[in-house]
């Protein structure tokens, strides 16, 4: 496991476990909604509270954005090296990606700002 964050209500928690992201209640009854996110093992899951979608980083050079549900609703074309960093800005306007010698700002549909 590489990446671990809470949800917006903090009932929630996020992670990446290999290949897949798992939202997980804490509560002990609480269910469990499991996806394949990407080829390879996903380094890096961020979930911006404001407008509660997902960003995840994976070894197949590629980042991708979801919804709560597990939807994809965007993917990068890959990058030459692993996307070993992800995160959201307070507002949930845009993200950063990190990868070897790379910084890259992004507006919340994926796309480059």
């Amino acid at each position: 496991m590489y990446s671990v964050c809470w949800g917006a209500n903090n009932e929630v928690i996020l992670y990446a476990s290999g290949r897949d992201l798992v939202i997980q209640s804490v509560q002990a009854d609480g269910r469990q909604v499991k996806w394949k996110a990407h080829d390879g093992v996903v380094m890096k899951v961020d979930w911006n509270a404001v407008n509660g979608l997902i960003v995840s980083a994976g070894e197949d050079c590629t980042y991708k954005v979801w919804d709560s549900f597990g939807r994809q609703l965007f993917q990068s074309a890959p990058f030459e090296t692993v996307v070993t960093s992800v995160a959201w800005s307070s507002s949930g306007e845009e993200f950063a990606v990190g990868s070897y010698n790379v910084l890259r700002l992004c507006d919340k549909t994926g796309v480059r700002a």
